[in-house]
């Protein structure tokens, strides 16, 4: 039987995070992986240095580092290796933190593992060590995403609940609770459709208001608060930015902040010292409205930690951003890759999927498209 599903992967590779079954500091062009998947891939997470997939069967694979056995495995593996001690479990949605991990079962509930030092695994540092193998949390999520030391979940209710270090305000839990090892619920936070993590930031949108809501570091301007007088905002403010059309992605890197818009607009906003923005203009606490060469129209967008990754409707690749780790695809002699720039994917099948996390990438190419 033959693979239904091809997987291109580029960028750092320090622990073996890009499963090509090597370590290596980086791997500068797409580079086919030698994959033995059999289902097609459903996600891709991407943390500080490890991968977890999900199959549309609901199995979960991981690899690359595992120092605080944010695999969920014993040991380093750097091919993509099934996360055995959850077998029988169906999960529809996965996210990866710096140095942990999670994942969302069919009836909404939560599994975390990996490192818990700052509380962001939501237990309790007193009866739980600082790595942690897989366990399930008594909670209902229906979205999750997880930064540098914190995690921020969305429930059934459109409630906000967050977990772990909060000395940025990342938390949202006000200035008297700059660290948390439980979940807890962000005060006045209602219905609430979309959930990003940023390094130490998180940012929220209302699709019933049509408004955003940011707390945490401002220091570089991705809360969209004058970053002089606003350097952590400890409590979700509110901030309308004009937009009307309903909202397919809310992606944070780092220090940027990215929404993709029904009508396919790029948003974009925040720090910029590595071109993550996707301009050449100077940075200046606005928002910028990014656009692929020749009117070609967005399929689908991934952000690393410093860098985009863009699909558009005609298949084609693009990338922006920090390219220290060839993490763009594109040739390191360049630092910073100032605009939206073609991946050179050489392949006779339709890519179907793009993924991108810390400071690398994966491409799923599905062969059923040859056939319709």
């Amino acid at each position: 039987m033959n693979p239904v599903v091809e997987i291109w992967t580029w960028g750092a590779n320090s622990h073996g995070q890009l499963a090509l079954d090597l370590t290596c500091e980086q791997i500068d062009k797409p580079t086919k992986l030698q994959t033995e998947f059999y289902d097609k891939i459903k996600q891709i997470a991407c943390g500080g240095a490890h991968s977890v997939l999900l199959d549309s069967q609901g199995k979960l694979f991981s690899c690359g580092w595992n120092s605080k056995k944010q695999l969920g495995h014993k040991t380093e593996v750097y091919t993509f290796s099934r996360i055995w001690r959850l077998s029988g479990i169906t999960f529809t949605n996965i996210a990866c933190g710096w140095d942990f991990s999670c994942g969302v079962t069919d009836e909404h509930y939560l599994f975390v593992w990996g490192s818990n030092s700052h509380g962001q695994l939501g237990l309790p540092k007193d009866h739980f060590g600082e790595y942690v193998e897989p366990i399930r949390l008594q909670v209902n999520v229906c979205a999750i995403s997880m930064g540098l030391r914190h995690t921020a979940m969305i429930n059934s209710k459109g409630e906000v609940w967050t977990t772990g270090c909060g000395r940025h305000g990342q938390l949202g839990l006000g200035e008297n609770t700059l660290n948390s090892d439980r979940f807890q619920k962000v005060p006045k936070l209602t219905k609430i459709s979309h959930i990003a993590c940023g390094q130490n930031h998180t940012v929220g949108w209302c699709s019933e208001e049509n408004a955003l809501y940011v707390w945490g570091d401002n220091r570089h301007g991705q809360l969209l608060l004058n970053s002089q007088e606003y350097k952590k905002i400890f409590t979700p403010q509110k901030i309308d930015i004009s937009v009307r059309k309903e909202v397919k992605k809310l992606l944070s890197g780092w220090t940027n902040v990215l929404l993709w818009l029904h009508d396919g607009s790029l948003l974009t906003w925040g720090r910029n010292n590595k071109a993550q923005l996707g301009t050449d203009a100077e940075f200046s606490g606005k928002i910028f409205n990014i656009k692929l060469p020749d009117d070609r129209q967005v399929e689908d967008v991934a952000l690393g930690s410093e860098h985009t990754l863009c699909m558009a409707t005609d298949k084609t690749v693009w990338a922006w951003g920090w390219n220290e780790h060839a993490n763009t695809g594109l040739p390191y002699t360049e630092e910073f890759i100032r605009c939206p720039t073609q991946v050179p994917i050489v392949t006779k099948s339709k890519i179907k999927q793009i993924f991108a996390g810390g400071a690398h990438n994966f491409v799923v190419i599905d062969y059923d498209l040859e056939s319709k």
